[in-house]
């Protein structure tokens, strides 16, 4: 008795439970059968013509065949004999996908956040996480090229922020010792986020893309030694409290670091390439920022590291091979 439509609209698209074995021989005659019929799907790609259109998503004999080999061995040949219903199901299928998209998942909230999930997994794995390639040659290069970055410097600075150049330099005519840098810093600098610790920033360590122009010259200064930097909205008055250069680690030793820091860093750039093409054309209002707060702060500006939103483990663009084997910069 045939089944009335209604109760017919996906029928043939649900796995069946308690599906009879059949033997080897009686599925090797279904395959010699499809064959002779001339309905294999390797004939069918080749000619692989429209059944079907849904708001112009064209739905052709292969997507058929493919949807069909997902299913059991007796779901398969109860479509093959029914293919008219069985493409039925397929068309009503896209029909409520395209529904439920053009109006924007309204009402469907979880639906639209599984969905998402599965879009985002799917794209982070096709336009990142796919593409990047380290090999040995570039861990080597990197470790040969890049020494102060993969021991780790460290170096640790009092600064001074004014506005103009002029009362940097009558400032250092002021200064004798550490102790009265700190205090001219706590009273005098106009970037109160350091003020209070009399100018000190804490430790800093080479981080590739982290540190602006100005900052890579802290690690050439003497102990001690005072500098004057032009800086966005002013001049920066510096001295050097601390330096640190650990010796270069062996690179059997490093190498695995290397390779996940070099991983980690491409896995950044393919993130930011796939979100500029994602972008393009769409509207992003960001309300989450708070203005009024970073209107009032003053100071130069500092370095950052970007943060990357595909992996708990990856590193920022603007940590260094040493930070991944765990140094610290408390």
């Amino acid at each position: 008795m045939t089944k009335p439509m209604e109760s017919r609209v996906f029928p043939l698209r649900r796995k069946r439970t308690g599906i009879p074995q059949y033997s080897l021989a009686f599925a090797l005659f279904i395959s010699v059968w499809l064959a002779v019929s001339g309905v294999s799907l390797a004939e069918n790609h080749r000619a692989d013509p429209l059944v079907a259109k849904v708001n112009g998503r064209e739905i052709r004999q292969s997507d058929v065949y493919q949807s069909i080999e997902s299913l059991s061995l007796g779901d398969q040949i109860d479509a093959r004999g029914d293919m008219e219903v069985y493409i039925e199901a397929l068309i009503n299928e896209e029909v409520l996908f395209q529904w439920v998209l053009g109006s924007g998942f309204a009402g469907e909230e979880p639906l639209r956040k599984q969905v998402k999930e599965l879009v985002v997994r799917h794209l982070i794995e096709k336009f990142v996480r796919s593409r990047i390639k380290i090999d040995e040659e570039k861990i080597r290069s990197y470790y040969e090229k890049n020494p102060s970055l993969v021991r780790g410097e460290h170096v640790r600075v009092r600064s001074i922020f004014l506005r103009d150049k002029a009362q940097c330099k009558r400032m250092l005519k002021q200064i004798d010792s550490e102790k009265k840098f700190a205090e001219l810093a706590k009273n005098h600098s106009l970037d109160r986020s350091t003020a209070n610790q009399g100018g000190d920033s804490g430790l800093m360590m080479r981080a590739e893309g982290a540190e602006r122009g100005y900052q890579l010259e802290f690690f050439k200064m003497k102990v001690g030694e005072m500098r004057i930097f032009d800086v966005p909205g002013g001049c920066l008055l510096v001295r050097s409290i601390f330096y640190t250069k650990p010796p270069l680690p062996a690179y059997g030793l490093i190498r695995g670091n290397l390779k996940q820091y070099l991983e980690n860093r491409e896995e950044v750039m393919l993130v930011e390439n796939l979100m500029q093409m994602a972008g393009k054309g769409v509207a992003v209002k960001r309300y989450y920022r708070n203005s009024a707060a970073s209107a009032s702060s003053s100071g130069p500006p500092a370095a950052s590291a970007s943060k990357l939103p595909t992996s708990s483990s990856a590193a920022g663009r603007g940590s260094s091979p040493a930070q991944s084997r765990g140094r610290t910069t408390q």
